[in-house]
């Protein structure tokens, strides 16, 4: 019987180096996908594994997931926290990441400042998710430690700038490491990446696609059949503009909006209110929906890059060796 392939060479950069770790990739925080396996094999694989605090109700169990994290892996690891008022637990969920002394904090939503003072008096650095260069110099003004550049194309809640513009934009204007969020399967992703300014990735949809994805069978096959146009951005589902699989169950919200939305969107506050309601419904499973994330699927336009379903070890090891061939073949 062979022995196993030895890992692949580290890959050395401010975030690796700001966290210890092998290799600069994070299996991205996925709203009810992200669990406590898939951190911990993203560990334990020599990178980084994030959840979103949502995924644990009620509180509890997310000490309890945090508890299984650092008994079966030393590594590392993130929560990802909606700072948004639609999160109404989001100041118990920051006390807990605080009194846990997670390592990162990932805010996405809402406004960072306080989680950023909270973190900086212990031990947890704050990476906050941003779309644009306004974005991120409030929150660097804040004192955030690093930026989350949330491309066009991303999975979930992406922004509108292409990540060939949105990564060296931030990457210049800012001494903070910045992840880049958006595209990202394989070391040829890693290293543009790399080579745009960013020192890690998110990859989010990648990982729904693996072994270990605590997610229906029918999701990873819905990932592995979708193509790039197959990908769908609509804020039907929760009332912000996301990526979704178009489906049958996508498609039967109705993507267009009502008369009576088209009227009301002339008007800011309004907006507002309706995403505020469809969030909270779907997000927080108040009131009724016509829709739910076990009934749609998120993932961003790179699902027409992936083909198979292995593990997540494969994945990251995978992703290095063909960063480090790639690399090997530049000018």
């Amino acid at each position: 019987m062979p022995s196993p392939a030895a890992p692949p060479p580290p890959v050395v950069t401010p975030f690796t180096g700001q966290f210890g770790l092998a290799y600069p990739i994070i299996c991205a925080p996925m709203f009810l996908v992200s669990s406590a396996s898939l951190v911990i094999r993203a560990g334990n694989a020599g990178g980084m594994g994030a959840f979103p605090a949502l995924n644990y109700r009620p509180l509890e169990r997310i000490r309890e997931a945090i508890r299984q994290i650092r008994e079966e892996s030393a590594a590392p690891f993130a929560i990802n926290i909606i700072m948004q008022k639609s999160n109404r637990d989001r100041y118990r969920h920051l006390e807990l990441a605080l009194e846990e002394e997670i390592p990162l904090i990932i805010t996405s939503l809402g406004h960072p400042g306080e989680a950023i003072r909270l973190a900086h008096q212990g031990k947890c650095r704050v990476y906050c998710d941003v779309v644009g260069l306004d974005h991120a110099r409030k929150v660097a003004d804040l004192g955030a430690d690093g930026l989350v550049a949330v491309s066009y194309g991303a999975g979930g809640h992406a922004g509108t700038l292409t990540p060939f513009a949105l990564i060296p934009l931030l990457a210049r204007h800012f001494p903070l490491p910045v992840v880049a969020a958006g595209g990202i399967v394989d070391g040829a992703g890693l290293a543009a990446a790399l080579c745009l300014g960013a020192s890690a990735a998110y990859m989010g949809t990648r990982f729904i696609a693996s072994c270990e994805a605590e997610v229906t069978s029918t999701y990873k096959a819905a990932v592995v059949a979708a193509g790039c146009h197959d990908i769908v951005n609509t804020d039907r589902v929760d009332g912000y503009p996301g990526n979704f699989i178009r489906t049958p169950a996508l498609d039967a919200l109705g993507l267009e909006p009502s008369l009576v939305e088209r009227i009301l969107s002339g008007s800011r506050t309004a907006r507002r209110s309706l995403a505020r309601i469809r969030a909270t419904r779907v997000l927080f499973g108040a009131g009724s929906s016509r829709a739910t994330y076990k009934t749609v699927f998120s993932a961003g336009q790179c699902a027409g890059l992936i083909d198979d379903i292995p593990s997540v070890q494969q994945i990251i090891e995978e992703t290095i060796r063909h960063y480090h061939a790639i690399k090997g073949t530049l000018p």
